[in-house]
């Protein structure tokens, strides 16, 4: 998997990620002396960042928090490396005083704990050689109502069984479009002649173990057709989008419906406050 992100600091560095979900203070936090991260709420207290790279949000705390990383790099206990999701003034600081290569606006929940990856600040990639990446296709029908279907997959399909999601499938044909034409035949028995193209969404990545789903989200208009489920589902609804938080689905896929432009915020009560 190769993340593009953005250069704060260049260089070329490898080393496991050491990650921190919440933002990161190194001024009370990080024991320039030992590199030891010192919070009991943090998922790293107790631990060394030294020789890691290490992976935040965002920093937090007083603007001298660069001065206890270069004290660090001194010492020789500092990360390698910086990966974060904003390189605010704190972080972009720090990484410059003590030269440690930086990237950020990168999407955090794709790198987890332990994984080994090679930084290239110049570029702003970071690459995790030990994650594949595999595309899929997800397809969103709505009908003359504005209502989505959605569609539960089978005990008997590799991942996420139980769960909602759209018509989804690995991209094998010649291009993710046809790909979801040949899904959405299928797996619901909808001719491709009652299908209008409505949009198509950006990319959406969701990580789970050494994979990444690369998601190609694509959204057609088509009338009330009749649904005939195959195997990899057991059931199938029309749903206001506003109602999808209702449901379990497949990670990300509310993400998918923002991206081809559908809201999925709940409908506010009647009667509420103006």
């Amino acid at each position: 998997m190769i993340l593009h992100g953005r250069k704060v600091v260049g260089g070329d560095v490898s080393g496991p990620v050491a990650k921190s979900t919440s933002p990161l203070s190194f001024l009370g936090e990080i024991d320039p002396r030992t590199g030891m991260v010192e919070n009991p709420s943090s998922e790293l207290n107790g631990r060394s960042v030294a020789g890691t790279v290490l992976t935040f949000p965002e920093a937090r705390g007083s603007t001298v928090g660069p001065y206890v990383l270069y004290g660090a790099k001194k010492r020789g206990v500092a990360p390698v490396a910086m990966v974060v999701h904003n390189a605010d003034a704190i972080v972009a600081s720090a990484a410059v005083l003590a030269r440690i290569p930086c990237v950020d606006s990168i999407p955090l929940d794709l790198l987890e704990e332990g994984d080994q990856v090679h930084i290239r600040g110049d570029q702003g990639i970071v690459e995790v050689p030990s994650v594949q990446e595999v595309h899929v296709v997800t397809s969103i029908l709505r009908n003359r109502e504005g209502k989505v279907l959605i569609l539960r997959r089978s005990d008997r399909v590799g991942s996420f069984r139980g769960r909602w999601a759209g018509v989804s499938g690995f991209v094998e044909a010649s291009s993710p479009l046809e790909q979801a034409y040949q899904e959405i035949r299928e797996e619901t028995g909808i001719a491709r002649e009652t299908l209008v193209p409505a949009s198509q969404g950006d990319l959406v990545r969701s990580r789970d173990g050494g994979k990444v789903f690369v998601v190609h989200p694509f959204l057609f208009h088509c009338e009330d057709p009749e649904v005939r489920l195959d195997w990899e589902h057991t059931e199938c609804r029309w749903i206001d989008p506003r109602d999808l938080s209702q449901f379990p689905t497949v990670p990300k896929l509310d993400q998918v419906f923002r991206s081809l432009g559908i809201d999925t915020s709940p409908a506010k009560p009647p009667g509420g406050p103006l």
